[in-house]
């Protein structure tokens, strides 16, 4: 039997959730993979750790993570579904299958520079969104970013966001954030605002594409202090194959006054992809940048009112020790039990001599075995629990075993032995045969088969089946995604199981992104799931750099993560204009026409009849380079007589 709130597997947590496995534990939280049996998909649900259960200060962290994530609806940032109303602290969200740019980090870096980009890139897409919500972030790193299979990153863990009015955390005894990926600000308890999330990518940046945080130390205030007065390392001194405009970007981030750092994420984001297209970056990087490298003296210190706060001292280790083999203590339990049965056999039968011998005549015999004998009240039909405590208020042991009954309650006592009526010694064992209602069916795993097959082993056995539709890029179509219960849960003939049935990948409507500059093209690809493919440009008449086509085109359904082809304008082709003048206003007209131009004619009056008809002048100039489609301006003479 479970509890509401628990997490052993295979448990129904709140109500709702069915617990798979739990997948980890952080410093706050434990963290489990459920099944939601109300909307049949895989969640993770982070379950507030026993020993800050009672602490105000983590109830409010873990409030805060889901206030603040659940405003925020976007591909790249993890969705926050439910939360705890009162007792137990948890917060149910997506689930993520995958890894951590942390184990990333640690198993490839350094990273190639457009990978690490690319990542980047994502993660701004997610801050943008965020910072535009009023929520900051404050605890960037790459534990709370998510990688998953095909390439898609996903920002966790809002745990110490500030949102709004939402009280400031900076009570003492903690630092709040991590100290390898702290702003100066954050470090000195001063308010942070978007450019802290972009100083701590900054620093995920650098581990990326270095495999090291610039700053380490003995202690979290050693490394916060470093933060605040120190510059960091080059990081071409640690990577020579970084470029030396993408290490500009990131000092840039890093630079200790967050007035000079980027001021938003799409500002970030353009420099960056201006990086990957290998074009120049703005001058107030390169200068911001290689000003952050040179920073060699250390800073003044802080005022003593912004005084830095010590980390909190590691949580004691509370685990209880495990039980012993759990097949040694069911051993001895059945060797009690059997003794038990045993020494009511021997005594039952002990009394049964003794009357006899006693032939039922002799009072003087039998007065101490009669008085020590009580009669078997009759429980059948009643609940296990009123049947137990009759019997054991007696003097009787009471040993109970199940049998399934398609008649009987669950929980009812249909049969007992010795039977009810008999005499007894007090301490005689009593049997009691308990329904378990019908026999129960195990639930067989149709996970990956396809529905018409799933259905059919399901129903032989007795089961109702019921489905819902869900997109998958894993499952193909028509073949179950998920099923609740579970495999192996025990259920009553006739019990429903819900599958859920995959329709394939999960589609993606192609934004317009013609007419876009590639910049806002790409968010807007990534914000609808797609990612921006190959790139070729073409003369057109639009602006350098606007996007004029893309394949495929705007409003298809095609699956999530697919390129989307782009061609960008490099401007209208030219052609030399033809020179036209002494020529016929017919013939000039036709050479004009011929070569993609548009003529505009006009007459001048003339005195000499040989430039009667004839261009007399053109504008542009005959030779000049214009773009096809360009207007030619011809003058003509008209012959208006001989002047006195």
């Amino acid at each position: 039997m479970t509890t509401p709130m628990d997490t052993s597997d295979g448990a129904l947590f709140a109500g709702r959730y069915r617990i798979i496995r739990r997948l980890g534990q952080g410093g706050m939280a434990r963290v489990f993979l459920a099944q939601d049996e109300s909307l049949h998909r895989e969640v993770a649900i982070k379950v507030l750790a026993d020993r800050h259960s009672d602490d105000p200060h983590f109830i409010e962290r873990f409030q805060r993570e889901a206030r603040a994530a659940a405003r925020l609806n976007h591909p790249n940032i993890v969705q926050v579904y439910d939360q705890s109303q009162g007792g137990m602290s948890f917060i149910v969200q997506e689930y993520v299958e995958g890894e951590t740019l942390k184990d990333l980090i640690r198993r490839e870096s350094p990273l190639e520079p457009r990978r690490a980009i690319t990542i980047a890139l994502q993660i701004l897409a997610a801050l943008r969104v965020a910072h535009q919500q009023g929520v900051i972030h404050r605890d960037v790193k790459p534990q709370n970013i998510l990688m998953q299979p095909d390439g898609k990153v996903k920002v966790a863990d809002f745990g110490i966001a500030s949102a709004g009015g939402d009280t400031e955390m900076t009570e003492a005894g903690s630092i709040v954030g991590t100290a390898q990926y702290l702003a100066p600000e954050q470090a000195r308890g001063l308010t942070v605002g978007p450019p802290a999330d972009l100083y701590s990518l900054g620093i995920v940046l650098y581990e990326m594409l270095s495999g090291r945080v610039p700053f380490e130390g003995d202690t979290a205030v050693n490394v916060a202090m470093r933060h605040v007065q120190e510059a960091p390392e080059p990081l071409t001194d640690r990577n020579p194959l970084v470029p030396v405009a993408l290490e500009s970007v990131v000092m840039r981030a890093l630079a200790k006054d967050p007035r000079e750092r980027y001021q938003s994420a799409d500002e970030m984001g353009i420099e960056l992809d201006r990086v990957r297209q290998g074009l120049p970056i703005s001058d107030e990087t390169a200068v911001i940048g290689a000003a952050t490298l040179a920073m060699t003296r250390p800073m003044t210190p802080p005022p003593a009112a912004e005084t830095m706060v010590a980390p909190p001292l590691p949580p004691r280790d509370t685990t209880a020790p495990r039980g012993g083999n759990p097949n040694r203590k069911r051993l001895w339990i059945l060797l009690i039990v059997l003794g038990v049965l045993l020494l009511a056999v021997a005594v039952g039968a002990f009394a049964v001599l003794r009357g006899g011998s006693d032939g039922g005549g002799s009072t003087s015999a039998t007065t101490s075995t009669s008085s020590a004998l009580v009669e078997i009240p009759n429980v059948v039909g009643q609940k296990q629990a009123d049947a137990t405590t009759v019997l054991k208020d007696l003097g009787f042991a009471v040993l109970i075993t199940q049998q399934a009954s398609a008649d009987v309650p669950e929980g009812q006592v249909i049969a007992m032995r010795p039977n009810a009526g008999g005499k007894v010694p007090t301490g005689t064992t009593i049997e009691l045969q308990v329904s378990s209602g019908p026999n129960l069916v195990d639930v067989p795993s149709v996970q990956g088969s396809a529905i018409g097959d799933a259905t059919a082993q399901l129903e032989a056995l007795g089961l109702l089946v019921t489905t819902v539709e869900d997109s998958s890029d894993s499952v193909a179509e028509g073949n179950v995604i998920a099923q609740a219960p579970s495999a192996g849960v025990q259920v009553k003939p006739g019990s429903t199981v819900t599958l859920t049935v995959s329709t394939g990948t999960q589609a993606a409507t192609v934004p317009n992104i013609t007419k876009m500059d590639i910049n806002n093209a790409q968010n807007a690809l990534i914000a609808a799931g797609l990612v921006l493919g190959a790139q070729s440009e073409a003369n057109d008449a639009a602006p350098v750099g606007q996007v004029i086509s893309q394949d495929p085109a705007a409003g298809t359904s095609v699956p999530t993560g697919i390129a989307v082809n782009v061609v960008i304008s490099k401007g209208p082709a030219t052609i030399a204009v033809p020179s036209v003048i002494n020529q016929s206003r017919s013939n000039a007209e036709g050479a004009l026409t011929n070569a993609g131009f548009v003529p505009n004619t006009t007459e001048q009056a003339t005195s000499d009849p040989a430039q009667d008809g004839i261009v007399i002048s053109q504008n542009p100039a005959g030779n000049s380079q214009k773009p096809q489609g360009s207007t030619v301006t011809i003058v003509v003479g008209r012959y208006t007589g001989s002047t006195t």
